[in-house]
């Protein structure tokens, strides 16, 4: 069957939403899509079944994302930072695209809330209260994980402190406590979760390590935020080299780069319209992105469609670092 193409643009990815038009997947039927203002639609596309897109067209701005694809079927999956905001986003979609996923956390409330979440859904999860930056609290969290599972195929860390009201400053301003306690979570708890998820990985074959970064670790725009960014940029060196390291031993590692994302740690942004103003100016798509267009991202990498993904970093940004 001769692909179809939407007139000068690229073929949309299944599960791409349009306000009007027709999605088009190689080799699958191309179902018409109504105009709407805003709303829902479904559609049935050959060969992969059932795909929901929510969106809001007026304001252009996408609200969720949702398929039931089955993806992840089979797999057993790991979310640190579960409880909320990216991490949450993601284990429920895993869940929905038929993944096992233990959820890591401090508040046992907030996994509670995401597990009794994932089970009304009809998937499964497992709480997994710990502390990424203490190495005993992980290593007890995954061994449970594979004790109760039998394995480990994917682990998506985005546990993280962001810098405000944490006293994050300019290095001459800089308290020593402060550097230590982002630097502690952000990359000793990144180092912390890639070993010992590493460690299971290798027991059975090989699996997918996501590492959450930032382009303050890129780039030196985050004025004010040292610590933070020194963190993020060591994140991103340490997933380049265990990528390097680790490929040939079947396990994949790549680092996803999340921009301005509305969560509940940016909150006191969004309650400042000022300063929301000034952060969505300087982005192309004018706008914050949502976890789910997050957590999209971690289940493409997680999924056997990024066989060939190996140490890149994946920007999802709304086009800031591109001006």
């Amino acid at each position: 069957m001769t692909p179809t193409r939407r007139t000068g643009t690229k073929p949309p990815s299944p599960g791409q939403h349009f306000a009007g038009g027709r999605i088009a997947v190689s080799g699958a039927t191309t179902p018409s899509i109504p105009a709407q203002v805003g709303g829902a639609f479904r559609a049935s596309i050959a060969g992969l079944g059932d795909v929901e897109c929510l969106f809001d067209s007026a304001q252009r701005k996408r609200r969720n994302v949702k398929t039931a694809i089955g993806r992840l079927a089979g797999k057993r999956a790991l979310v640190t930072g579960a409880g909320s905001g990216i991490g949450e986003a993601t284990a429920r979609l895993f869940a929905r695209q038929g993944a096992k996923v233990g959820l890591v956390g401090r508040d046992s409330s907030k996994l509670e809330r995401v597990e009794r979440l994932i089970r009304e859904q009809g998937g499964e999860a497992l709480v997994l209260r710990a502390d990424v930056s203490n190495e005993a609290s992980m290593e007890g969290a995954i061994d449970q994980l594979v004790e109760a599972w039998s394995g480990l195929d994917a682990c998506v860390a985005v546990a993280g402190i962001e810098p405000w009201d944490r006293g994050d400053a300019k290095v001459d301003q800089l308290e020593l406590a402060v550097w230590q306690e982002i630097i502690a979570v952000n990359l000793t708890g990144m180092f912390i979760t890639s070993k010992h998820a590493i460690r299971a990985m290798l027991a059975t074959g090989g699996g997918v390590l996501i590492v959450t970064g930032s382009p303050t670790g890129q780039y030196g725009s985050a004025l004010g935020q040292h610590a933070y960014s020194a963190s993020k940029a060591g994140c991103h060196g340490l997933a380049r080299v265990m990528a390097n390291e680790f490929a040939r031993e079947g396990i994949r590692v790549n680092c996803v780069i999340p921009g301005f994302i509305e969560t509940p740690i940016t909150a006191g942004v969004f309650a400042d319209s000022g300063w929301l103003s000034k952060i969505t100016a300087g982005i192309p798509l004018r706008r914050a992105g949502s976890p789910d267009e997050v957590a999209a991202m971690n289940l493409w990498l997680c999924s056997d469609e990024a066989s060939y993904a190996v140490g890149g970093e994946f920007v999802i940004d709304g086009g800031a670092t591109a001006i």
